[in-house]
């Protein structure tokens, strides 16, 4: 099949969230399909990493979308009624290099990364959407918790109505987590949504081929792995920065909280002001400091989709101690070594005794979040909706904005 997919980021190399999966996805389909690639970079020197791609797609296209020109210019669209998640991703050089491309190649099917990205398929395209998480609902959660509130409400509506109609066109719509499905579901009843989780790396992540770092062998440490400009992440390290690590520094005085992730914000540069709190920054190998943590944390107050940053540290062997909202994005079944944290007080409870202990892999850890996180499995999803697209009674259910079936 010739597909055409559309990413919101370069999904190249796969050392974040939202790359990660694309990049699987890519790598996935690359292996049976000529796959067109047309995304969005935010550095020059991201286009690079893009270029890397043609060896692997049949076209790659990737055009700079510099960060504070594309909101200066999405928040303008927002005051005159736009979606601002959409409006940053707006285009016309997109649009018509996706045109290019469409009258070029009889496509078979397109793939949308992310909603915004759904604005450049083409109508007579079949059309799958991978929405990942239902962002609207992460919205209306900074709309409770984050100024201004109403700004947030009425982001949180527009999406909502953009989410529902672009599903609505589209043969599936994929979701990454189980209580995002659900919830998808909920809020469209009539769409064709699935629940396909992510995977990790395995032979990346494995405690057998992951190196040791000297400096890390007698520190008494608890860890923090994520991307340190995406607010619930800055907020959950602020959050057990404050509310836990002093007590466990308090009963273990050479008791250590890192925080290591790519472009730590002012808020949690602070954080290392606080005693025993070390801001790393980017480091250039993850895998050291979770095999090497007493204790790994994923602390999220707000957390929607699949955790990668949880998934690695199973993977790894690793107990994660998790809050309860990074609990329930895992649905009924939590996977085993992932421990709930209700409070501060069950955090420090849970971790204190392992901050004696020399960390170890628990192969039992890793063996059952093999079985559930695997991408080649997982991606099995994806390619039996592009199968289906060939037959002749599979056709896309259009939902009006209400979620009727029209």
């Amino acid at each position: 099949m010739d597909i055409l997919y559309l990413s919101h980021c370069v999904p190249n190399p796969p050392d974040k969230g939202e790359k990660i999966r694309a990049f699987h996805e890519l790598k996935h389909l690359w292996k049976k399909h000529q796959v067109h690639l047309a995304c969005f970079a935010r550095t020059p020197a991201e286009m690079k990493d893009a270029e890397d791609l043609k060896n692997c797609c049949a076209s790659v296209h990737a055009e700079v979308r510099p960060f504070r020109k594309a909101l200066a210019m999405a928040g303008a669209r927002f005051a005159l009624g736009d979606c601002l998640n959409q409006a940053f991703f707006r285009s016309s050089t997109m649009r018509a290099q996706v045109r290019r491309l469409a009258a070029a190649t009889k496509f078979d099917a397109t793939i949308a990364y992310t909603l915004p990205m759904a604005q450049y398929a083409p109508p007579d395209v079949p059309l799958l959407l991978d929405l990942v998480d239902v962002d609207s609902e992460k919205w209306f959660q900074y709309a409770r918790t984050r100024a201004p509130g109403f700004l947030y409400s009425l982001e949180a509506r527009r999406l909502r109505r953009a989410e529902i109609e672009c599903a609505g066109r589209a043969h599936a719509t994929f979701l990454a987590a189980r209580l995002e499905a659900d919830l998808f579901r909920r809020i469209a009843p009539h769409v064709d949504s699935l629940c396909m989780e992510n995977g990790v790396a395995l032979d990346r992540f494995d405690p057998e081929v992951t190196p040791e770092l000297p400096e890390l062998r007698v520190r008494k440490f608890m860890v923090f792995v994520g991307t340190m400009d995406y607010h619930p992440n800055v907020d959950g390290a602020r959050w057990f920065a404050r509310e836990v690590f002093p007590e466990i520094r308090r009963r273990q005085p050479e008791a250590e909280f890192l925080i290591v992730g790519n472009k730590p914000v002012r808020e949690v540069l602070e954080l290392a002001k606080i005693e025993g709190v070390v801001v790393t920054g980017g480091v250039d190998d993850v895998r050291p400091y979770i095999a090497q943590a007493r204790a790994v944390v994923a602390p999220l107050q707000l957390a929607r989709g699949i955790q990668n940053k949880v998934l690695e540290g199973l993977a790894l062997g690793r107990p994660v101690y998790g809050s309860t909202a990074i609990c329930q994005t895992f649905g009924r079944e939590i996977p085993k070594g992932l421990r709930e944290c209700k409070t501060a007080a069950d955090f420090i409870a849970q971790i204190l005794p392992d901050m004696n202990s020399l960390p170890a892999p628990d192969r039992d850890i890793r063996e059952q979040m093999m079985l559930r996180f695997r991408w080649e499995n997982n991606l099995e999803l994806l390619d039996s909706r592009l199968e289906s697209l060939t037959r002749p009674l599979d056709q896309p259910r259009l939902t009006s904005l209400s979620g009727v079936k029209v």
